[in-house]
């Protein structure tokens, strides 16, 4: 998935971009040979099959979900509590709604056990229905509809990157389960690449401690899940402009005590659209575009008294034509073939601890052609992770949770001196504490030691405080985070800097989060006896809001520059500074017999160097380039008695900046609306489910460019019908 030929320096470019964002132009893109990918998974699958010959385990659903019956605190096992988490449940704010979720059952994770609006920091969630209706998409389109994350969109075809709070997408710490997506040799990961029928929750959280998700995601964290599928067998076919195909299947099974599932989707599109040439002025088409890629999951569980087991695993196999740059086309080619592999477990016989331990392990294997110059690099990563986790209820009043985790790294590429590796060790603790009613006390802290950085503590202070009842939380966080170099930084030739050290970054922010749900017995004031939210024929089902103002000041930022014989090279150079503000509301609502859901976001973002990187530099005080000072995104959906539905969604992205010093004659890029407009179908059966969705993308055929010289493509459309077993 992730480029590695095309971070090399070259003119103004870097080999890495930014240190707040900034993979540069000609950069960050996908190829590969082509080649028999659904022959590559059968042989993957089958090699699994006979190395994990052994009983599994689902572990029910959410962030590593081990279900595990704990012994009762009283004061945490009363009906409202129980009532609320299954709330929670069905609308994805801690787990998905196909988690089984009894009374005496708790989900063992490595953080501590509360909805997301209860949290210090603020969690966005995408609601599974959401992916469910649109799993012919990619994860990025959902992010980018969704959550408050910056999409640095290369055009349909190539990849989109997640930035947040200004950050690099390197800087933004992706996660599939516990296991780090985030390519070693980049820093970043391509979320264009995963269709989002391949996945049952996502999950974004801006600014958060290291001690909940690790060292790394100085702007934030995406987190991506995988549960058992709702309906025991489905069969879905996509079709759409610019020659789009795409076959997904999957089915459950489940046996006494053990479950298993596999999900496989294969996807082709030639992505050869037209365009408006801004700086010729002329309609061009681009060529040289096509995507091919084949995924595969499959997990096995075994639940078994207060024992818990899973294990799952991923493949890849993605073919990619790269155009380049539409100013200076550079055809080229790439080739990403991955397999991840997680195994869990967890045991809950204790009075109040919770166990868990968890084992990872990805391969990526990288080949890169330059289609002018037939020249292939090779490159293969390895990761090995292990995570043993508890979690200890002490009271009502104190929970805790701590984790160990081991990794080890491991690069081969012809681009570095023989093998790199990497080996890191951490642990991570957290603590919750009501010191007064409604008022929560939450430290964190990691430890880490790294063979090449030493030893490091990253330290956090959560508080949340509820001066009503539970549908207003009040919150504040300080914390420390860092983040290594990457591989590329380090040991490419030429230029690579073995001397760099760590990014790091202190950050403050304070918000508010409001949460009301029909029926929730915790909420007090403005409910009916119900609990519902009324007025007239319209019933409220839910409302939700959330604002959250931040500060980051980030040292040590890693630069490539001009050195000596005009050889580019990195350097901690950069000191910069974040501040913003992010706000949401969202709203369901019953009009009999339609039910309406809306939502609004605005992010506000100011990032700028604070000081001169070299004298006379012009950057200083100047927003960092392609971060939009404004975003706001909205959407809305309409259903009719679940059997028919329409949504509308669209996102306006404030004017962005190519150069640091904003001297570049295009500077800056128009700001943009997108609009995409989408309608569905359902018809239940006795035995299957069918249901047909069309959308149109780009509604109003906006011409528009995220990246400079990477156009968006215009109005395009496509058409799904799924076949679901009930």
């Amino acid at each position: 998935m992730m480029p590695v030929r095309r971070f090399v320096p070259s003119g103004t470019n870097n080999a890495r971009g930014s240190s707040t964002g900034h993979a540069t132009t000609h950069g960050l893109e996908f190829m590969s040979r082509r080649r028999n990918a659904w022959g590559v998974i059968r042989t993957l699958w089958l090699a699994m099959v006979l190395i994990a010959g052994m009983p599994y385990a689902d572990l029910l659903s959410g962030p590593i979900t081990m279900a595990s019956a704990l012994p009762a605190v009283p004061e945490m096992q009363d009906e409202a509590v129980a009532l609320e988490r299954r709330d929670e449940q069905a609308k994805g704010y801690t787990d998905l709604a196909d988690t089984l979720f009894l009374d005496e059952i708790r989900i063992l994770a490595p953080r501590i056990e509360k909805p997301g609006h209860h949290q210090p920091v603020y969690i966005q969630s995408v609601d599974p229905q959401q992916i469910r209706a649109f799993r012919q998409e990619s994860a990025a389109w959902l992010l980018d509809n969704h959550t408050f994350a910056m999409i640095r969109d290369y055009g349909a075809g190539n990849m989109a990157m997640v930035s947040q709070r200004g950050f690099s997408p390197g800087q933004t710490r992706i996660l599939w389960e516990e296991l780090p997506l985030n390519h070693p040799m980049l820093g970043v990961f391509d979320m264009s690449l995963i269709p989002a029928g391949m996945l049952d929750g996502i999950s974004a959280s801006s600014g958060n401690p290291a001690a909940m998700t690790g060292s790394g995601g100085l702007g934030g964290a995406i987190s991506l899940r995988s549960s058992q599928p709702q309906n025991p067998a489905f069969v879905s076919r996509s079709i759409g402009s610019f020659g789009l195909r795409q076959t997904g299947a999957g089915a459950f099974v489940r046996h006494g005590a053990f479950q298993g599932s596999v999900r496989a989707y294969h996807r082709k599109a030639d992505y050869d659209f037209s365009y408006f040439d801004p700086v010729r002025g002329v309609e061009r088409t681009r060529v040289n575009n096509a995507v091919e890629g084949s995924w595969l999951t499959a997990q096995a569980g075994y639940a078994h008294n207060d024992w818990r087991f899973r294990s799952l695993i991923w493949l890849d196999d993605i073919t990619n034509d790269l155009p380049g740059p539409a100013s200076s086309p550079a055809p080229a080619r790439q080739d990403d073939r991955t397999i991840r592999w997680l195994t869990q477990a967890g045991y809950a016989g204790f009075e109040r601890i919770q166990l868990n331990l968890t084992g990872g392990f990805y391969r990526y294997v990288l080949d890169y052609t330059d289609a002018r110059t037939g020249r292939t690099e090779y490159s293969t990563t390895r990761l090995f992770m292990a995570q043993p986790s508890l979690r200890y209820v002490w009271n009502a009043a104190h929970e805790s949770m701590a984790a160990a985790q081991l990794a080890h790294q491991q690069v081969e590429s012809d681009n570095y001196a023989g093998r790199q590796r990497k080996s890191e060790v951490s642990l991570r603790i957290r603590h919750d504490w009501e010191a007064l009613p409604g008022f929560r006390l939450n430290p964190f802290l990691e430890a880490e030691h790294h063979t090449t950085f030493g030893t490091a503590l990253n330290p956090a202070l959560g508080i949340t405080f509820q001066p009503l009842d539970e549908t207003l939380t009040l919150r504040a966080l300080a914390g420390r985070n860092r983040n290594t170099p990457s591989y590329n930084d380090l040991f490419w030739i030429p230029g690579g800097n073995p001397d760099l050290e760590p990014e790091t970054v202190r950050s403050l922010e304070a918000g508010l989060s409001y949460y009301n749900k029909r029926n929730n017995p915790k909420v007090s004031g403005g409910s009916t006896a119900s609990g519902n939210i009324t007025s007239g024929a319209v019933t409220m089902e839910s409302i939700s809001a959330g604002i959250t103002v931040f500060r980051h000041d980030f040292d040590n930022g890693i630069r490539w520059r001009p050195g000596d014989g005009g050889r580019f090279t990195p350097d901690n150079i950069e000191k910069i500074r974040s501040t913003g503000l992010e706000g949401e509301i969202r709203g369901e609502a019953a009009i009999h017999p339609f039910r309406l859901n809306a939502h609004y976001m605005v992010t506000r973002t100011r990032i700028a160097i604070q000081q001169e990187r070299f004298p006379g530099d012009g950057s200083v005080g100047k927003q960092m380039i392609y971060v939009p000072e404004w975003q706001h995104k909205a959407g809305i959906r309409a259903a009719w008695r679940d059997r028919v539905w329409v949504q509308w969604s669209g996102r306006y992205t404030g004017a962005r900046y190519t150069t640091f010093d904003h001297s570049a004659i295009r500077d800056p890029l128009e700001a943009f609306t997108a609009m995409d407009l989408d309608l569905g179908m359902r018809w239940p059966a006795a035995v299957w489910s069918g249901e047909v969705s069309a959308g149109i993308r780009n509604l109003t055929d906006a011409a528009y460019e995220v990246i400079q010289s990477y156009p968006s493509a215009p109005r395009h459309y496509h058409l799904t019908i799924t076949l679901s077993l009930n």
